[in-house]
């Protein structure tokens, strides 16, 4: 009978991390790097601003309330999603997308953040260079893309290092 339990409670926890979905643990941006982000995007009034992997959208909601921007996420993890998505019905500026973001259309996207795995970035820069827009910037987390110069590095010590392209460095 223990045997049920513990099949139970192993289907839930793989449903609700999406862990065998996206194959990424969720490690969520720190708080106090929410500035840092926000002064190295430069943000405009009229930007569009996407979260790949935006696990609980915290950044999302700092910074469409903050900036009064328009903020994206999109989130593979049923349990985040619904988190965020719940969240979102308080923030009219946010938009909380469900599923594998290479099934999502970033076409609107003027700043696009990503703190994911590098083994993902070879697709992701495919996916940038065919939907974003020719103006849009990208900001990646702890490490940079391979063979492509980023416009401005953010590094401090002992602190996560970030990294801001410009679509037009990745053609």
């Amino acid at each position: 009978m223990y045997q049920i339990y513990i099949l139970i409670i192993i289907l839930f926890l793989l449903l609700f991390t999406g862990v065998p979905i996206a194959r990424v643990i969720w490690v969520p941006t720190r708080r106090k790097d929410y500035e840092r982000i926000a002064e190295l995007a430069d943000l405009q009034p009229n930007v569009t601003f996407y979260d790949l992997g935006s696990g609980s959208g915290e950044l999302l909601f700092y910074l469409s309330s903050k900036y009064r921007i328009k903020c994206v996420g999109v989130e593979i993890s049923p349990l985040l999603y619904l988190y965020s998505k719940i969240k979102s019905l308080f923030y009219k500026n946010v938009i909380i997308k469900y599923g594998n973001l290479f099934n999502h259309n970033i076409s609107e996207a003027g700043m696009i953040y990503i703190f994911l795995l590098p083994k993902l970035y070879p697709k992701l820069k495919n996916k940038i260079i065919n939907e974003a827009p020719e103006n849009s910037k990208i900001i990646l987390s702890c490490w940079p893309f391979d063979a492509v110069n980023p416009s401005q590095i953010n590094k401090m010590n002992n602190k996560i290092t970030y990294y801001l392209y410009k679509k037009v460095a990745l053609l």
